[in-house]
């Protein structure tokens, strides 16, 4: 910790560069990164600098940045070995999967859209698709809060979930909706996959004109036609999984939109907010509990009808069933995205809070050298995890 002090002292906190990673890189994600380091040092990736208010709020800060770094290159190197293992699938021959993460990935995706559409060629292909569910726990966020702010109760830390809902299990009165497992006609959400009609948004395939789709050519709007994958209200199919009905007090299931007590483990599927926390602080917890977020995957199948080689049909279901897992890995990528553009203001805004100590700011120094590069590699994944998804619906 010397070097820091005489570092922050020599450089006026602004020109220290990174001590440099003493870690790996998480999975050999390999190539297509942005260069320079992307984690920190082992001296600030842990720290503590004591209980002044803006020393709490740089050691918050610095364990998130740690937790984001982790995050971004353990999820580099699971989208790499995700698309080796489809190149597998497809028959690639190792020399073809001996490139980078990027160029790997970017050869699997080729090779899957001409087996793609040699088989739809020969065939007719129905692409069905779930998004996965991701979830962020109150707890987590509410004890990292308390750590960050010098009068923050954990217990009472007012949130709201944005982007998304807060649900839980309710141990009394479910007065929203209530997460039935069916297997049948759902009047309202489908989060599980709904097959049929859809009076809502549908997340997944649609056969039929859908009015909005997302970067990797999935439906994400309404669907005049067919749905395949989550409806958000009316699935006039079959819905199997969970489906959100209202009227049913007594709650088996997770309850979303109110409960006559307290949530018992409350989750929110979106980004948390809390009036009561600084907005460093909010950026530091929020960034903590994205890069620790479950999620459920979704669904992906492929249905073929018609006389294509089954070998060939073979070697793509094979390929596909690693897209539930590539799914996953894509939407914890594009929570990451959002929490390292925070995590660089939140750098911008400690650096200049001198009652921390020099060793504390010198630590922010080399966060604010770190987070940029994790970040770039963060969009580098994103930009190719949505490539290969969209490899799925050549038409």
């Amino acid at each position: 910790m010397k070097r820091l002090a005489i570092c922050a002292m020599l450089t006026g906190l602004l020109g220290c560069p990174p001590m440099g990673t003493t870690d790996g890189g998480g999975g050999g994600g390999g190539g297509g990164s942005a260069g320079g380091e992307a984690t920190l040092s082992r001296e600030c990736s842990s720290p503590d600098f004591g209980a002044g208010a803006a020393a709490r709020k740089v050691s918050a800060f610095l364990g998130a940045t740690a937790r984001f770094t982790t995050a971004a290159a353990d999820l580099q190197g699971s989208l790499f070995d995700v698309c080796r293992q489809m190149g597998g699938s497809l028959g690639m021959s190792d020399a073809e999967l001996s490139g980078d993460m990027r160029s790997t990935c970017d050869a699997v995706s080729a090779k899957l859209r001409e087996e793609l559409q040699a088989v739809r060629g020969q065939a007719t292909v129905e692409i069905v698709a779930a998004p996965p569910r991701c979830e962020v726990r109150a707890e987590a966020y509410a004890s990292c809060a308390a750590e960050c702010e010098v009068d923050v109760d954990p217990g009472a830390v007012e949130m709201t979930c944005e982007g998304g809902y807060v649900y839980g299990q309710c141990s009394a009165q479910c007065q929203g909706e209530c997460a039935v497992e069916v297997q049948g006609r759902c009047a309202g959400e489908c989060s599980g996959t709904c097959s049929g009609g859809c009076t809502g948004t549908c997340q997944g395939t649609c056969e039929g004109t859908c009015s909005s789709r997302g970067a990797d050519g999935q439906c994400n709007g309404s669907c005049d036609g067919t749905c395949h994958g989550s409806c958000s209200a009316g699935c006039q199919g079959s819905c199997e999984g969970e489906c959100w009905v209202s009227g049913q007090a007594s709650c088996q299931g997770s309850c979303r939109g109110g409960c006559s007590v307290e949530y018992q483990e409350p989750r929110c599927t979106g980004t948390y907010r809390a009036p009561s926390v600084s907005a460093d602080c909010n950026a530091s917890c929020e960034a903590r509990v994205q890069a620790e977020a479950s999620c459920e995957p979704g669904q992906f199948e492929m249905r073929v009808s018609g006389g294509a080689d089954e070998a060939q049909v073979e070697r793509l279901r094979a390929a596909f069933r690693h897209f539930a897992q590539l799914g996953v890995i894509k939407e914890k990528l594009r929570r990451l995205r959002e929490s390292g553009r925070a995590l660089v203001d939140t750098a911008r805004n400690l650096r200049g809070m001198r009652d921390a100590g020099l060793q504390a700011i010198a630590c922010v120094t080399e966060a604010a050298a770190v987070i940029p590069n994790a970040a770039a590699n963060v969009s580098v994944s994103v930009e190719v995890s949505v490539s290969v998804s969209a490899s799925a619906s050549v038409n």
